[in-house]
């Protein structure tokens, strides 16, 4: 079952870090494309974009997100209801970004 919240991006990008640096924060549940070692996940993202390359590309159920600031994304994860996970991490432990590969 894909995730209500998807990011494609790059590992090297900096705007890519920042946004699942975000949502690993605010305990959001997200997937992870990383668009130049998955193909596929490349050519998903520019078919939704209309064929722009400007990254990181949110999706957030039907809502597609280019470049969002904190804002921005925060305010469509509001208007879709999307709450952070219920299990708080374990004491002392600190998320971490997934990759998905």
């Amino acid at each position: 079952m894909e995730s209500e919240v998807r990011v494609y991006g790059m590992d090297w990008c900096g705007l890519t870090f920042g946004v699942r640096e975000y949502l690993t924060t605010a305990r959001v549940e997200y997937e992870y494309y990383d668009i130049e070692r998955d193909p596929q996940a490349f050519d998903v993202a520019l078919a939704l974009s209309n064929g722009r390359r400007r990254f990181p590309l949110v999706v957030v159920y039907d809502r597609i997100l280019m470049n969002p600031s904190r804002v921005e994304l925060q305010r469509v994860l509001t208007d879709y209801r999307i709450r952070p996970e219920v299990d708080a991490p374990q004491h002392g432990a600190v998320p971490v970004p997934s990759r998905r590969r």
